[in-house]
């Protein structure tokens, strides 16, 4: 009933509306901005300065509302955030860290092995 009623209004105020639309019609970009795109790469910031407001309430949470680390942490594999409780001391044998430079150094020395081959 009520998507039928906002229909109706729509409806209602499009016989009041011109036909021509300009890039200063308030109404047409409000429409445009609150349009969900996908893959858009700025929908992330127009959505955080949207809950800014709330997030000064739920300062702390994550997506799923649950608390979460405010520090900063070294990446894991995983792509896991710590949780709340995290002191900020990595207790791990180092094993992450030396993941990642052994990714990282892959990857440059293929870069290096690319720029090598485009000298010759």
């Amino acid at each position: 009933k009520r998507q039928a009623q906002e229909r109706k209004e729509a409806l209602v105020e499009a016989k009041v509306m011109g036909v021509a639309r300009y890039a200063d019609d308030a109404k047409l970009n409000d429409e445009l901005r609150e349009r969900e795109r996908w893959n858009d790469p700025m929908a992330k910031l127009i959505a955080s300065k949207k809950s800014s407001s709330r997030e000064t309430k739920s300062a702390g949470k994550a997506k799923g509302g649950e608390k979460s680390y405010q520090g900063a942490f070294e990446p894991n594999r995983y792509g896991i955030r710590p949780g709340w409780r995290w002191d900020g001391v990595d207790r791990g044998n180092g094993f992450e860290r030396k993941w990642f430079a052994a990714r990282n150094k892959a990857k440059d020395r293929k870069e290096l092995e690319y720029m090598w081959q485009m000298d010759e």
